[in-house]
């Protein structure tokens, strides 16, 4: 199960995709864990497979004590420092614990390079040049380089660093 960056800017449809895994998940009886901006949860049933939070400190307590979850964290790098290694720790301990984490952000810059490195799979949306770069070299894919282009709710999705990028359009 590979951890996944979810990258794009302000209103490409990062959220909406976290979403959109994150009720997979759930019907698929997974747990799900929620790192969410303040005052904006996300719209999942109240279910004992869901947790969701705005505080990094609460979803590291809970991400820890729970065992194979969906684990979300978006724009994480707006309150968790770029260098928090207790972060790091998720994504290079996580698969462990059976969790699969999914780093939602905005610039590619803010993923710290431990965080990037142990995913496997990428969305990419909508991003600046030099974004689109970084992604494509770290995934090894040219195409990536498309992202610039991409309009709301179309992205870039590698299921894994070996298969060839394809595009995918949002259920809306």
């Amino acid at each position: 199960m590979p951890h996944s960056a979810i990258i794009g800017s302000t209103g490409s449809g990062k959220t909406t995709c976290g979403q959109q895994l994150a009720a997979l998940a759930v019907a698929g009886g997974r747990g799900v864990l929620v790192l969410h901006k303040e005052r904006e949860a996300w719209p999942l049933p109240a279910a004992p497979l869901v947790f969701q939070t705005h505080d990094p400190e609460h979803f590291l307590a809970v991400y820890w004590k729970a065992r194979s979850c969906d684990c979300f964290m978006e724009l994480a790098d707006a309150d968790v420092d770029k260098f928090d290694s207790r972060f790091h720790r998720c994504f290079t301990q996580g698969r462990h614990e059976g969790h699969r984490n999914f780093y939602l952000s905005q610039r590619a810059a803010m993923v710290h390079p431990n965080v990037r490195e142990n995913c496997a799979s990428l969305y990419l949306f909508a991003v600046p040049i030099k974004g689109a770069r970084l992604w494509a070299d770290e995934f090894n894919d040219e195409t990536l380089l498309g992202a610039t282009m991409l309009p709301p709710h179309q992205f870039f999705h590698k299921p894994s660093r070996f298969a060839p990028a394809r595009l995918v359009k949002l259920a809306t």
